[in-house]
């Protein structure tokens, strides 16, 4: 469970908040300039799906038709080589057929970029997250059934940089922390021994090259702490990570990332076993046509598990296609696979996930997008075995 600083890692559980908002998915949207400066961007989303499998079930499937409706906004000020934001949202679902299922979700981020002068800079960032869990996932994983509701929780994070020296000398470092906090808020003679907390420290030193890419060196230690201690015994730890990387920037075809390295993952409590392997991180994004997008993307890490054992490898390949068939309509097809090998306890997971979905530009305000997830996930113990299918159609407005 210990987050990354990348989305992947904060929105591990969370929200598609930002990622569905129609500020962030729609190029045209409309901003309003106010006389101080601020631009405020609102937007609002809706979807129907329906959902085969609402709560990850092995047998017993329950299905739904759900309605969502998440609103939000993002206020940008841009003071010279500086710029502030603050983002907002909620997101409410209706299920039709089961009102137990029904949630609402709050997401707020603040951020800051500050320029002092070209050799330095730093960054401030803030973000409080009320949650939830769909039956059937997270801790209560293969156990759906027996939730009278979906899991809810509370995120906190803060954290920032500093880094020293200019863009365009050949040498830059960045320091960097963050505190990370999650708090479960109900099921809690359940949930109270997953609510942790990560103090993260990290370094990375750069080095630029003439062609619009950069090396860099990654160091970075997580120490998490949970509240209360487990009953199979404690769960504090220790984790280092040191990578060697290369980004560059998108040329005429390609961008990307790549970074390879080693991960030590060390238990307070001897009778865990530790961990210690090879861990990466790549995104290659290839565009052959101008018009044509392919994304391809592979990691390797350990984490905590929602249930039992000790920690858990996770393998994860992707990629997707997306393509503008013209100035009103793109489609997008995406496969990814993870598997998951638990330690502790004799478990591994495979889960394949496919969406294929089209975009449809209405007006420079309206956004329609049609699609389907497949879902699948086959464990050596049956109980996590699932098949969950989910039909949308969603509409991203902007005002």
């Amino acid at each position: 469970m210990n987050p990354k600083f990348k989305v992947k890692a904060l929105a591990l559980v969370v929200t598609s908040f930002m990622s569905h908002s129609a500020f962030s998915a729609n190029e045209n949207a409309s901003v309003i300039r106010t006389e101080s400066g601020v631009d405020i961007t609102p937007g609002l989303n809706t979807a129907l799906k329906y959902d085969d499998n609402i709560a990850s079930s092995n047998d017993n499937k329950q299905d739904s038709w759900i309605l969502t409706v998440t609103p939000a906004v993002k206020a940008e000020l841009l003071d010279g080589n500086n710029a502030y934001s603050v983002e907002a949202g909620l997101e409410y679902a209706e299920y039709f057929d089961s009102s137990d299922d029904n949630y609402l979700d709050f997401l707020l981020k603040a951020n800051g970029d500050v320029e002092i002068n070209q050799s330095n800079k730093f960054n401030l960032n803030a973000m409080y997250i009320n949650g939830h869990d769909d039956r059937g996932t997270g801790i209560f994983a293969g156990a759906g059934g027996v939730q009278d509701e979906p899991n809810t929780y509370e995120l906190y994070s803060v954290g920032g940089y500093y880094e020293y020296g200019a863009r365009g000398t050949p040498a830059r470092v960045q320091l960097n922390a963050k505190y990370f906090e999650k708090q479960y808020t109900n099921f809690k003679s359940v949930t109270q021994y997953r609510n942790y907390n990560d103090v993260i420290l990290g370094a990375t030193f750069f080095y630029d090259t003439q062609s619009s890419s950069s090396f860099f060196l990654e160091l970075k230690n997580i120490d998490t702490s949970y509240d209360e201690l487990d009953p199979t015994g404690d769960r504090d730890s220790q984790t280092q990570n040191a990578k060697l990387g290369m980004s560059w920037e998108a040329t005429s075809t390609t961008e990307g990332h790549v970074k390879v390295g080693y991960q030590n993952k060390s238990f307070d409590n001897s009778d865990r076993e530790d961990f210690s392997g090879i861990a990466w991180d790549a995104k290659l994004t290839w565009k052959p046509l101008t018009y044509s997008q392919f994304d391809f993307t592979t990691g390797r890490d350990s984490k905590d598990p929602n249930s039992f054992g000790d920690y858990v490898k996770e393998t994860n390949y992707g990629v997707k296609w997306k393509h503008e068939w013209s100035d009103f309509l793109a489609s997008t097809v995406a496969y990814t696979f993870t598997n998951e090998e638990y330690t502790g306890v004799a478990r591994e997971d495979d889960t394949s996930s496919v969406r294929v979905a089209l975009e449809y530009a209405v007006t420079r305000w309206l956004l329609i997008k049609p699609g389907v997830d497949f879902n699948q996930n086959s464990s050596t113990e049956d109980r996590f075995d699932y098949d969950r299918n989910v039909y949308f159609i969603r509409a991203e407005m902007t005002m």
